[in-house]
């Protein structure tokens, strides 16, 4: 009987943590579930990649940069950008909804594209926040939409205008526009692949305009800017040329000592940040893109300290 009395409340207790563990079990997946559909419901969120963007340009003295936020001229609901009618994983809604304003994530872009190419950009209201400035950017959000079905159409037209901080001169005036279409393929849509769509085709528009504002810069100020020359070579890598004034000063790349210049040296495509060091000279820290395919030649004559 006693056998018989501790099995029974052995079997209680096995019995007791099994239904525990399977309340546990059903409670993690309705977690699981509440916090999927939490995600599917947000607005979505544009992570904008700078390394897209990159101008082929480079500074030979810096520049200050401000920029008044740009504006939103199109006729529609703000954070709204388009109609979804295909499954996209993540996101349980009919419309395309941002995080934030079309505006707001063209103006960061501009700025975090500056940053990249060695600009000091600011944003600010009006240029007293800012007198040491030496361009000013402003413009319009134009079209910002992207509808998701079988077939994906993005169109992204942005109007700028670079003035002369001193002056007020307009340096260049004009808009970029980007208008693309892709499907999805197999594996279809995911919140994260739209954000990249939006920020790919974004840095298309923002690279075609400071390109354009750089050459403007180069013609008024010509010892501030020099666009950085290229040729095309094959492979997957990208290739940078530098030569300095004078000779043999020690070149290091992301703090990593490759040699003295004059010197060419194979990269993986990306965004680089060289530095040029020289005992009895000023060290000189540049950012340059390097292109799959491309050289990319650039020259410095650095200054005694």
């Amino acid at each position: 009987m006693r056998c018989k009395a501790q099995k029974m409340r052995k079997y209680k207790i096995e019995n007791k943590n099994l239904c525990s563990c399977f309340l546990i079990f059903l409670f993690s997946n309705f977690l699981i579930a509440c916090l999927s559909l939490v995600g599917c419901t947000q607005p979505l969120v544009v992570k904008y990649d700078a390394k897209f963007g990159a101008p082929p340009i480079s500074l030979k003295e810096p520049l200050n940069v401000f920029i008044i936020p740009y504006t939103d001229e199109r006729n529609v609901q703000s954070k709204k950008i388009g109609n979804i009618t295909s499954p996209v994983f993540g996101i349980d809604s009919p419309e395309l909804v941002l995080a934030k304003e079309p505006a707001e994530i063209v103006t960061n872009a501009f700025k975090g594209q500056l940053a990249l190419a060695g600009f000091k950009a600011k944003i600010a209201d009006n240029t007293a926040q800012f007198p040491d400035a030496d361009i000013v950017i402003e413009g319009t959000v134009k079209s910002f939409k992207l509808d998701i079905g079988p077939k994906d159409t993005i169109e992204i037209e942005i109007e700028t205008t670079a003035k002369d901080a001193k002056t007020g001169t307009i340096l260049w005036e004009g808009k970029a526009v980007e208008k693309d279409s892709r499907f999805a393929g197999v594996m279809g849509n995911t919140r994260e692949t739209v954000s990249k769509y939006i920020s790919s085709s974004l840095a298309k528009v923002v690279k075609e305009t400071l390109t354009e504002i750089a050459a403007a810069i180069e013609k008024t100020r010509p010892h501030s800017l020099e666009p950085v020359k290229e040729e095309i070579i094959l492979g997957n890598e990208g290739r940078l040329a530098l030569n300095t004034v004078p000779p043999q000063v020690q070149i290091y790349i992301d703090d990593v000592y490759y040699g003295q210049s004059p010197i060419t040296i194979e990269l993986a495509p990306g965004i680089y940040t060289v530095y040029f060091k020289l005992t009895g000279f000023k060290s000189v820290a540049q950012k340059i893109a390097v292109r799959k395919g491309r050289v990319a030649e650039f020259s410095i004559i650095l200054e005694k300290e």
